[in-house]
């Protein structure tokens, strides 16, 4: 459940920033010159007289002297004081004139404040030398004063110095950090730096209101934010699937960042009023449940874009990292909010995009193809109809040939009106990839991780492709980063204990696989069992599958003769007989002929490179297996790494694991 406000106020509008500043301890008094501003008492002193600021001005001052030498823009500061831009430009203007005429400086001749046209703001504290030592004091600096009611404690330029370098960084629009985040409760000043590797969950925003849409705008726009903020340098973003599995509020914070292993939560609502937007933040440290900042937006629904910038700026500021501007995909131009706003309704009810599959289907393909009938030039909508279409077709169908080849065509529409559609880059490289063209399938998955790093589905495609190449160490060095990123998805511990599998480390594999979907794994782990000697497993797995299941019955059979020889003559016939009912899609293949005694490699390579092709499995990976190495040193293999183009993709990009040069025209696979 979301926690209230840090601070409630009867007020119509709270602040941010000044809320923040008295709820926290500030920092000392900073003076310089004959200049003191009271953080704590809310005052500016000048020559030991306190200058009259209203309280607006003075939270201007403090933000922007809270970090001396930064610029600000003005949309920043709006933020940050008014909690939105709904001011005119004015405002910002007269309260500029006041800080100047408070501080004793001219305009046509700043020292403190100054105007960056374009920009917004900076404050500069002036150069002084530092003081000559004291006898009274032992040689250590005079503590200055300014006038007999306040006394400022030390804080000269070289001291602000030292503090910034170690982190002590008042973050805009988010009010004090640096007692709350940068230091625990009994440190000294400076004593902490910024915590290493931040994790940040992001819980789906809450819907408020009456609208009975909200939730699903609510759960579109939480799944773009995520996309957005894990572009920060240095962040780590859980992803939407992780966080949507926490969503009832039930457990503590503390307990939901455990499981997402995070450091920070951002959590917060958002209410629609007709074309006004009320979104309110707030992001937490788990470490000691404590609020670094919140934050109020009252916009409208056009502002929608800019909204989400803000927010990457200020979760970045606040963690002390920098968002990558220049791999942010921008809004189309002269993108509809309207139309966006759609877009968002379409991908909250279909559960979100590839990360839920279950779900990517007929609801999301009826909205996008409603947006597309009204406007056919919206990338957004072209990239989510081609991967709803392209998740559909991974399960058998009749439709499954004719919904690949929409897929395609709408991915490559999506990607001519914006080459850095994700959702079109990551149905390409599939396609790509089934067509053994592989350096377009790692191409275009790399593209479609870097743009989306949080989507750890697309990590997943990407580590399966990898696997399939060869690349088995590889493949786990991204599921490592798609399990850190997706803590909560079973489909991670698939594709792990498949690759654990792959490497021959099936006692670790069997760990993963038992935690896996189980749609997804009976036959997984019956494999898994018998490569470990363990029939028992492996016939529990196979008698649990429903009776109409094809390989039941030939995996059954398997078992019988695996304890009584004499029996493997009856298998066979059930397995060309299981491999005559392969339609829709599905290669005429069954799996149980990699058990039989006397194999028959060439069928095995023929029946796993349709599988390939095919895109629905991963058992292709029993060709890099420890097990199988008869299989790789057959003459048929060899034909096969030739007709697939992975014999040319290795020499020119790098061999794999398990294979090197034959120092000829072929390849030694170990």
């Amino acid at each position: 459940m979301l926690r209230p406000p840090v601070r409630v106020s009867n007020s119509r509008r709270v602040a941010p920033f000044t809320v923040l500043m008295s709820e926290s301890n500030p920092p000392s008094p900073l003076a310089f010159d004959d200049v003191v501003i009271d953080f704590a008492g809310r005052r500016l002193l000048r020559a030991g007289e306190v200058q009259p600021l209203e309280p607006k001005a003075f939270a201007v001052l403090a933000l922007l002297a809270s970090a001396p030498g930064r610029a600000f823009g003005r949309d920043d500061i709006l933020d940050a004081v008014w909690g939105h831009r709904h001011v005119t430009p004015g405002v910002l203007n007269r309260v500029m004139t006041l800080l100047r005429h408070a501080l004793g400086e001219d305009a046509n001749a700043p020292r403190y404040l100054h105007t960056l046209h374009g920009v917004g703001y900076r404050f500069d504290l002036p150069a002084a030398p530092d003081p000559a030592p004291s006898a009274e004091t032992g040689g250590d600096p005079p503590r200055r004063r300014a006038g007999d009611r306040i006394e400022a404690a030390g804080k000269s330029r070289w001291r602000i110095a030292i503090w910034v370098s170690v982190g002590l960084l008042l973050v805009a629009a988010s009010g004090w950090l640096w007692r709350r985040y940068a230091h625990g409760a009994d440190s000294e000043p400076g004593a902490t730096a910024p915590v290493a590797n931040p994790v940040l969950a992001v819980l789906p925003l809450r819907a408020l209101g009456d609208d009975p849409r909200g939730q699903a705008f609510a759960d579109g726009l939480s799944e773009e934010l995520i996309n957005l903020l894990a572009r920060i340098n240095g962040l780590r973003v859980t992803s939407y699937a992780s966080s949507l599995q926490l969503r009832d509020g039930a457990a503590p914070r503390s307990e939901v960042a455990r499981r997402l292993n995070a450091t920070h939560l951002l959590e917060g609502s958002v209410r629609q009023d007709g074309e006004r937007l009320r979104i309110t933040l707030r992001l937490i440290q788990a470490d000691g449940d404590r609020t670094l900042w919140t934050q109020s937006y009252d916009r409208e629904l056009r502002d929608i874009f800019a909204i989400q910038d803000s927010i990457a700026r200020l979760v970045g500021s606040a963690l002390q990292l920098q968002l990558n501007v220049g791999s942010r995909p921008r809004p189309g131009p002269g993108e509809d909010p309207q139309l966006y706003r759609r877009y968002l309704f379409s991908r909250g009810d279909s559960g979100g995009n590839a990360s839920n599959p279950a779900q990517a289907g007929a609801v999301a393909e009826r909205t996008m193809r409603e947006m597309l009938a009204e406007h056919p030039g919206y990338a957004r909508a072209w990239g989510g109809l081609a991967v709803t279409l392209w998740m559909q077709a991974l399960r058998p169908s009749p439709r499954r040939g004719d919904m690949r080849k929409e897929a395609d065509r709408a991915a490559a529409t999506a990607l001519r009106l914006d080459p850095n559609q994700t959702d079109a880059l990551a149905v390409l490289s599939a396609k790509a990839c089934n067509e053994q063209r592989w350096s377009d399938c790692l191409r275009l998955s790399r593209r479609a991780v870097e743009l989306a790093p949080s989507d750890s589905v697309w990590r997943n495609w990407y580590a399966y492709r990898l696997a399939t190449m060869g690349y088995v160490d590889a493949a786990l060095r991204e599921m490592d980063v798609a399990q850190a990123t997706d803590p909560l998805v079973p489909m991670h511990n698939f594709t792990r204990g498949r690759l654990l599998d792959t490497q021959g480390r099936h006692d670790e594999a069997r760990t993963y696989l038992l935690r896996a979907d189980p749609a997804l794994s009976p036959t997984a782990i019956f494999f898994n069992a018998l490569w470990r000697g363990d029939r028992a497993t492996a016939r529990r797995a196979v008698e649990a599958l429903p009776k109409e299941v094809p390989w039941r019955a030939s995996e059954l059979a398997a078992l019988d003769a695996m304890a009584d020889p004499k029996l493997w003559p009856k298998v066979m016939p059930i397995i060309e007989a299981n491999e005559a009912l392969a339609k829709d899609g599905m290669v005429p293949y069954d799996f149980t002929r990699m058990l039989l005694p006397q194999r028959d490699y060439a069928r095995d390579i023929d029946g796993l490179d349709g599988v390939q092709q095919e895109g629905y499995a991963t058992y292709q990976w029993v060709f890099w297996q420890p097990e199988s190495q008869a299989l790789r040193r057959h003459p048929a293999f060899q034909a096969y790494l030739r007709r697939s183009g992975l014999l040319a993709f290795w020499r020119e990009h790098g061999w794999p694991d398990v294979c090197r040069s034959d120092g000829k025209d072929g390849a030694v696979c170990d």
